[in-house]
């Protein structure tokens, strides 16, 4: 039972000195500022995050692009070649994750292709 009781004491010595961190840094950004610029841009930053590391998502290929957008094949090779839709580049064919096809899904659908 003693054993227990340190060990609960050293958690929760643990936990206040990880709270008192989070308390400085939570009122640093409150007064600088930061939390509200933050704030203003976290669908574009959660956008970047999505893209940049995407968690698990499927791969789609150009026929499954074609698909999920409903745009045609010519369609698509004038999106690439205006920037519109960049391709992930590795080993083999191109593909996109879903997350990287947000964009265009929404003017698809503003559209009526889907």
């Amino acid at each position: 039972m003693k054993n227990l009781v340190e060990n609960l004491n050293n958690n929760l010595s643990n936990l206040n000195f990880h709270l008192t961190n989070v308390d400085e840094l939570a009122r640093t950004l409150l007064e600088t500022g930061l939390i509200e610029q933050l704030a203003k841009h976290l669908p574009e930053i959660a956008a970047f995050i999505r893209r940049t590391f995407p968690v698990e998502e499927p791969k789609l290929y150009l026929p499954d692009v074609l698909g999920y957008l409903g745009i045609s094949r010519r369609s698509y090779f004038r999106k690439v070649a205006s920037g519109d839709l960049v391709p992930r580049k590795w080993e083999g064919p191109d593909f996109f994750y879903p997350s990287d096809l947000e964009e265009e899904l929404k003017e698809s659908k503003r559209r009526g292709r889907i």
